[in-house]
C-alpha cells in the first residue's frame, strides 16, 4: 500500500484517508477520489490530500473488516456493511438485560442477568 499526501490532481483513483471539511466541501474518509472529487477539492482550495493506493494483492480496510467479522460471527450474530475500516457485529438476542421491580416496601431492586 502506498500512503501519504499528494497534490489533489495526483489523488485520482486513490482513497481519502481522512475526512476533509473545508467551506461547503465535505469529503468523507474512505471516499474513492474521482474526477468529481478532484474538481470539488480544487474548488474548495485544497492543495494536497492524504490518500492510500492499494498494491496488487492488497485488500481495502472495509474488505478486511468484513472478512474478520465474517470469521468471528456465529449463530445468532449478524453483521452490518463494513465502513471506514470497521464492521459491527449484532447479537440477535440480548446477552445481558436488567429487570427493575418494585418491592413491597416501595423501594426498587435491580436484577442483572
Amino acid at each position: 500500500m502506498k500512503f501519504g499526501a499528494v497534490p489533489v490532481r495526483d489523488a485520482l483513483g486513490a482513497t481519502a484517508v481522512h475526512s476533509i471539511r473545508q467551506g461547503d466541501l465535505v469529503l468523507k474518509k474512505g471516499t474513492l477520489i474521482g474526477d468529481k472529487e478532484v474538481a470539488a477539492l480544487e474548488a474548495a482550495g485544497v492543495k494536497d490530500i492524504v490518500v492510500a493506493r492499494l498494491d496488487p494483492g492488497d485488500v481495502s480496510e472495509d474488505q478486511a473488516a468484513a472478512d474478520i467479522a465474517a470469521a468471528l460471527k456465529g449463530e445468532g450474530v449478524h453483521t452490518d456493511r463494513a465502513f471506514t475500516g470497521r464492521c459491527n457485529l449484532f447479537a440477535a438476542t440480548p446477552v445481558c438485560w436488567w429487570s427493575i421491580r418494585r418491592q413491597s416496601t416501595g423501594s426498587t431492586a435491580s436484577t442483572r442477568r
